[in-house]
Order: C-alpha cells, then structure tokens, then sequence
C-alpha cells in the first residue's frame, strides 16, 4: 500500500484529507516543516501532500528541501490561494500538480492516482535505462517434471508472502527466470523488479551500487546517486550469486535485512526499504557457511523459504518440451524451416549430461537452427561435436559386458544383444521397473525401450509403470 504524507498546518485540512484516503492509503501527517522532515527520515513515503502558504517555513521553501534530500519524490501541492506565481513556481521546482482549496474530493484523487502511477512508471524506466532488468520473460517457463512443479509450486505458495527466498541450483537451471515468476505472482508485481549480480559487481562499486552515493562521497561522484535500493523501492530486490559477495558487504546486506534500513555512502542519515528480498546461487551455501566463506546469520535471513532448482538431467521428460519451445522461440529469428529433431538426435540429448543445463540446452537449438535450419527435420549427424562421442551409459552401476563366447566364431549379433538385456535387466532393477525412469538412464525414450524389451524378451511389468 503506497504512504502518503500531509503536511498542512491547518488540523481541520490534514483531517479532512485523511478520511478522503486513509481506506487507500497510508497516512501520515505532519503541522509543519519539522514534522514533516522528521517524519521523512523515520519513514519512506511514496507521495507528499504540501500546503503552500505556512507559518515558518513555507511550502515552496520545504519542497525545495524535500527536493534536495529525496530526489524524485513526488508532491502535489495544496492551497487557498489562486495566485498564479506561487503555482508557476510550484511547477517549476518540481511538484507534479496543484489543487486549489476548497477542492474537488473526486478530482483530488485522480490527480494522486495519477501521481502515484507516474511515479511507478518512472522508476521502472530508471530501471530499464540502468540496465538492472533484462528481457526474461516468465511465460518461458516451461516444464512437467515433477522436481520441477514441485519447486515452481514452492515460488508460487511463497509469492504471496513478504518471506526471504533463496533460489538455489546449478547454473542455467533458470534461477532469475524462476525469480521474475515469484516477483510477477506476488502482490508488488506493479512495483520494479532489481536484479544485482554480485560476481559482475567489482567490490568496490558493490556497496555504492547497493545503497547510491551522496555528492562528494568519493572522486568522480558529483551528485547523488540512488542505489538499487531506491529503485526497487517497494517492489523486490533480486542477489544473482549471492555466494560472490565478500564477507564485508555481507555485513552491510545482513543490516539491511534486520534493521530494514540502509545508509548512503557518504550520507549521515538511515533510509528505510521496503523491497523484498530474493537471492540466488549455483554454490551450495552451507558448504560456503562450513567453510567459512558465507555467513551463517545472513545465510539463515535470506533463505527463510530454499527454492531448489534441478538441473536438466534430473528432467529427462522435459527435453522435448524444452527443444520445442526453443524451436519456436528461435526458429522464425533465422527462418529456419526445421520442424524437429529425429529420434535418434532426441535420444543423443536424453543421453547428454547438460552440465549447462537449459541455457545449454538453448544455446545448441539456436547453434543447429543457424548452421541446419533449412533441413526440415535434425538428423543426429548434424548435432555438435560433444553428441558424437560415445554416451556412458547414465546408470548407477553399468554392468560389465557377458564374458567371451566359448567359440570364436559366436555371432557378434548375439554378444551385442546378451550385453543389451543385461544392460537393460539392469536399468529396470534400478528404476523399480518404472520404464520412464530406466528409459532415461538408459539415455532413450520409453517408446524404444519397450520395443528393445519385446525384442530380447524381457518381461514387461507394466504394473509397476507410472500412470
């Protein structure tokens, strides 16, 4: 809910302002310009409400002030008076309206919705101008796999919530992507989304890229400068490799998180925040915690609900989707005619570790579409280098091959097929006969195992099979 601050030396005036918005609103009010800075300090507002005519210090002189600490702050200045040089130069300070005493209750709200909605939208755009959001759509989520909808249900239950989440998971597995989708489901979507990536942030700019910079703070800054803080305001502040940030700054966050407020780099004064906080890593932390390189307090403030991410191989019934999706998304960039990868190249990618999981994954769709994207459909002999050497097998313990024949002369046929049943017997003991599972250590498609199965005649216990 946005903060509004009213600061009007008439009680009769704040009152009466207060019951208008209080129910969509919060209210603060202040009798002067004291008030209201002391208030400023303590509190952070979205919108400020200012008569103009005051004993002490007037409106115009406060606005100034307002203007000089918090930069951006929008405010809507209230009067009796219809003068046109006190409104003139209202505007020229920087206030976004003025509405005249006795107002319009009806029109007074549109001009602070309108307020309120410019203000959002301007923050968005310094977010996008410092290059903090990337394009990430969420509708790219894509999968079935039940690890997988269990930790996209884990984002889903926590985006409702205020609550610290830590997204962990090996690189590419999708944690920023997984980050935006909590930030897009919970109720401060409307508010900008701050991603920080601590390992591209060199330690010296970390903490002046977090909390901004006061004027004169160091050589080369001369003028305030918000910290990622500030651009986030209410919404939510994502720490992409969290594990990269030194022990010094993890300091610094680990106030933030308990205090709810930080200070500028060369200011004098607390800001209090509001942003949310959810963090990422490829590390495990509590190895980093064990050995000595992550806080153990700030590990317990960030991940007070774990988001764990599993990596592509760990969802061998999502390949198809995933290569399918890619071949929209990136197919009609290079006019690829391809409608698909064949059997044999389907199998080559279920039997591929992934060590960079679904950005890999991606990376090779978009390599075969600009080298092969004529060819209707991808053979496996057109796929990259690393999908020719041989595959080992993905189970746990691979048998050894059945010993020599007796004779010599023994078909190779029979050898090759005696290996393959044992190979498979064995997948399916691992599995507790579910075939999709054994299919997938076995680097093939359920479909072709059970033909395998019929072939060499193993028994096929389709009772044990999943639904």
């Amino acid at each position: 809910m946005s903060k509004l601050l009213v600061v009007d030396d008439e009680r009769g005036s704040r009152e009466s302002l207060r019951l208008i918005f209080s129910r969509e609103y919060d209210m603060l009010l202040a009798a002067n310009a004291d008030e209201a800075l002391t208030l400023l300090s303590q509190e952070p507002v979205d919108l400020v409400l200012l008569d103009v005519m005051m004993p002490g210090l007037s409106g115009l002189d406060l606005l100034r002030q307002i203007h000089a600490i918090y930069p951006g702050l929008p405010a809507i200045m209230i009067s009796a008076a219809t003068a046109i040089p006190p409104v003139v130069e209202a505007i020229r300070m920087g206030a976004l309206d003025f509405v005249a005493k006795p107002f319009d209750v009806e029109n007074l709200r549109h001009v602070v919705r309108r307020a309120l909605e410019t203000d959002r939208l301007h923050r968005q755009v310094e977010v996008l101008e410092t290059d903090v959001a990337r394009a990430f759509p969420t509708q790219a989520i894509v999968g079935r796999s039940p690890t997988f909808v269990a930790a996209l249900e884990q984002v889903r239950q926590a985006a409702a919530t205020a609550a610290a989440v830590l997204i962990q998971g090996e690189s590419g597995t999708g944690k920023e992507l997984a980050a935006r989708l909590l930030h897009s489901l919970s109720p401060r979507r409307a508010d900008p989304f701050v991603a920080v990536h601590c390992a591209a942030l060199p330690e010296n700019l970390l903490e002046s890229e977090l909390f901004g910079h006061e004027k004169g703070a160091f050589t080369g800054a001369d003028r305030q400068k918000p910290g990622r803080f500030d651009l986030a305001a209410a919404g939510t502040i994502f720490f992409d490799e969290i594990g990269e940030m030194s022990l010094t700054t993890q300091v610094k966050l680990l106030r933030v998180i308990q205090e709810r407020e930080f200070m500028r780099v060369g200011g004098t004064r607390m800001i209090r925040t509001r942003a949310r906080i959810v963090s990422a890593s490829a590390r495990d932390l509590r190895q980093e915690v064990t050995a000595g390189r992550f806080r153990d307090d700030l590990f317990y403030r960030i991940g007070v609900v774990p988001v764990r991410l599993p990596p592509l191989r760990e969802r061998p019934d999502d390949l198809p989707l995933l290569v399918a999706h890619f071949l929209a998304e990136l197919g009609p960039a290079v006019q690829a005619a391809t409608r698909g990868f064949d059997e044999e190249a389907m199998q080559r990618f279920c039997a591929y570790r992934w060590p960079g999981n679904v950005r890999e994954l991606r990376n090779v769709v978009e390599r075969v579409l600009v080298l092969h994207g004529r060819e209707p459909v991808i053979r496996a002999a057109l796929l990259p280098e690393e999908f020719h050497a041989p595959a080992q097998t993905p189970a746990d313990d691979p048998p050894s091959p059945p010993s020599s024949p007796s004779r010599p002369s023994a078909p190779l046929k029979d050898t090759v097929d005696a290996f393959e049943k044992q190979l498979i017997e064995a997948a399916l003991q691992q599995a507790n006969g579910v075939q999709t599972h054994a299919a997938a250590r076995l680097g093939t498609t359920r479909r072709i195992l059970r033909y395998k199965m019929a072939k060499l005649g193993i028994a096929d216990h389709a009772s044990l099979e999943e639904p």
